[in-house]
């Protein structure tokens, strides 16, 4: 298992619990969050995951639903 599966199986499990959180890739002029919120997220966050793979992403930041503006964590 890669680091691009483990960071999407521990965000999917979340989704299926039903959090909301924010990913940005951390690449260069990237600004923007993508929300996700509830399982029927899981297929964008698969996309999403399998485009940080392709592009080489070391990164991801990552939002919780409780901040809208700070900064959590960092994969």
């Amino acid at each position: 298992m890669d680091k691009y599966d483990k960071w999407y199986e521990i965000l999917s499990k979340r989704l299926k619990g039903g959090e909301r959180f924010g990913l940005r890739m951390n690449l260069e002029g990237e600004g923007k969050f993508k929300d996700f919120q509830g399982e029927n997220e899981i297929p964008a966050l698969r996309e999403f995951i399998e485009k940080a793979r392709k592009d080489r992403i070391e990164a991801i930041t990552l939002r919780d639903q409780e901040t809208e503006k700070a900064v959590v964590s960092e994969f």
